[in-house]
């Protein structure tokens, strides 16, 4: 009975000493778990890049592209509240001119490449009356006080001028390719500008704002009330438009744009509705061409087209052409993309032509290998 101990003792050294192997053999097989399933997700990750799935690839262009921001607000000493005041300005004017790209090619599938010459024109038709169409070879100043009606008949105009040209043009190759329609509307672009070279020369006109001055400053950066004005104006026509496809008329386009036929059995009228979206595309235009000429303070021939169109283009393109609050969306990023591009640029003094070119067409580049359809658009 004396020993009974001694072999408890045994028995429990035996258990002491075998304890510190069992846990370091529990702990070994749980790192070798871990460590397995880190090995299972990295190869089924290299898998789908390899079989070339988007969401692998869009992981990694996403973890660069942060990557890059970050180095280029710290290597390049970019201000942050220059590259947003100044973006989200020409992102403003660009969902402008891309909402009634967005719109027309909704309704009647037709890219319209004319949309930009439908916002310098009503421009040049403010200018007119603003100088009382007395223009000399340099160009008066024009009469800043009258801007306010001068756009009531600018916007009248470039409504007026699309529906004829939806008329006269687009209605005429219904049943023609998607191409020659495209074709046909870049005639009508460039029939636009030869217009107003022969009417108002090749030359720089002043053109006003509509408040003049700095409205507020953000971390040292000016804000003009130009930008505010601008972007109020885009929150304006997309919230008229998030209302306008509520109503009927709304809900006939649409339907239109879904189902033509069947909307059309149902007595909706095709011709109608496109004059409808051609219409409202050409007072967005309008609307566009003239703040995009308050932001240079000048308008010339050709100043939408080749300052404005192919970047709204660029920015329905990515935001989902089908999809009017991609278009939205995706110009501000294209127009905050350029503005970074450009300031990274000159910030790094690196010698690169045309950086918010480049940025424009990178990113474009990587939404089309990425999401096809663009951010917010639907399968056709």
């Amino acid at each position: 009975m004396a020993k009974a101990p001694a072999v408890e003792e045994s028995i429990d050294d035996e258990f002491d000493d075998e304890q510190p192997e069992r846990d370091s053999s529990g702990a070994a097989s749980r790192v070798g778990a871990v460590g397995s399933v880190v090995r299972d997700r990295f190869s089924d990750f290299w898998d789908g890049i390899r079989s070339g799935d988007r969401s692998q690839v869009g992981a990694i262009f996403g973890g660069l592209g942060v990557l890059l921001l970050v180095w280029g607000f710290i290597a390049a000493d970019i201000k942050p509240a220059r590259v947003v005041v100044i973006g989200l300005q020409s992102g403003a004017v660009y969902s402008l001119v891309a909402l009634g790209i967005a719109l027309v090619y909704k309704a009647t599938r037709v890219l319209n490449f004319g949309q930009g010459e439908l916002g310098t024109a009503p421009a040049f038709v403010a200018y007119a009356l603003l100088v009382g169409f007395n223009w000399s070879d340099t160009g008066p100043n024009p009469d800043s006080g009258k801007l306010w009606w001068a756009t009531l008949v600018a916007i009248a105009f470039g409504a007026g001028f699309a529906v004829l040209v939806n008329v006269a043009v687009v209605q005429r190759l219904a049943k023609a390719s998607p191409v020659t329609a495209l074709v046909a509307t870049a005639g009508v672009s460039l029939l636009f500008i030869s217009a107003e070279v022969v009417m108002f020369e090749a030359k720089v006109r002043p053109f006003p704002r509509y408040i003049e001055g700095d409205a507020f400053t953000v971390s040292g950066v000016r804000v003009t009330w130009h930008t505010v004005i601008v972007l109020l104006v885009l929150g304006a026509a997309a919230s008229a438009l998030a209302i306008f496809f509520r109503t009927p008329a709304g809900v006939a386009l649409l339907a239109m744009a879904q189902e033509p036929f069947a909307a059309e059995l149902s007595g909706v009228s095709v011709r109608a509705m496109s004059v409808l979206a051609w219409g409202t595309a050409g007072a967005l235009a309008a609307v566009a061409g003239l703040l995009g000429a308050g932001v240079f303070g000048q308008v010339r021939p050709g100043l939408m087209t080749t300052q404005y169109l192919i970047y709204a283009f660029a920015g329905a393109v990515v935001g989902g052409l089908n999809s009017m609050p991609g278009a939205v969306v995706g110009s501000l990023i294209l127009g905050l993309a350029t503005v970074y591009a450009n300031e990274l640029v000159l910030g790094m003094g690196w010698d690169i032509p045309g950086p918010p070119q480049i940025a424009m067409l990178l990113l474009l580049l990587l939404v089309l290998m990425l999401r096809p359809r663009g951010l917010l658009g639907k399968e056709a």
